[in-house]
């Protein structure tokens, strides 16, 4: 069962709307939106514009990231590239960094 602030979640699914009290259905509301505030958080992408701005999410070296670029492991998380401006998915690029660590 799920609570939020003390009232049970899963009997207000249950129940019609007019018959909810104006505190049951400010819970509901407020616990959906959280649902929904979570999702967005999870979903979203981080970018990180150029070489410095990767290597300080990544908490690397630039010329780490230099390195990784030019093997190649970070083609996947490029979302743009134009001229010498490059942006990258900054949580994609931390998965293949991840995924090639030479040891």
């Amino acid at each position: 069962m799920k609570y939020y602030h003390d009232i049970n979640i899963e009997e207000l699914l249950r129940k019609p709307i007019w018959q909810m009290t104006g505190v049951e259905f400010c819970a509901l509301t407020q616990f959906a939106n959280s649902q929904v505030d979570e999702e967005r958080r999870s979903a979203r992408q981080v970018l990180c514009h150029g070489m410095k701005e990767l290597a300080d999410y990544l908490g690397c070296s630039v010329s780490k990231v230099y390195t990784l670029s030019s093997g190649g492991i970070l083609k996947d998380a490029v979302v743009s590239h134009v001229g010498k401006a490059i942006v990258f998915d900054g949580q994609k690029a931390l998965e293949l960094a991840n995924e090639n660590k030479t040891r």
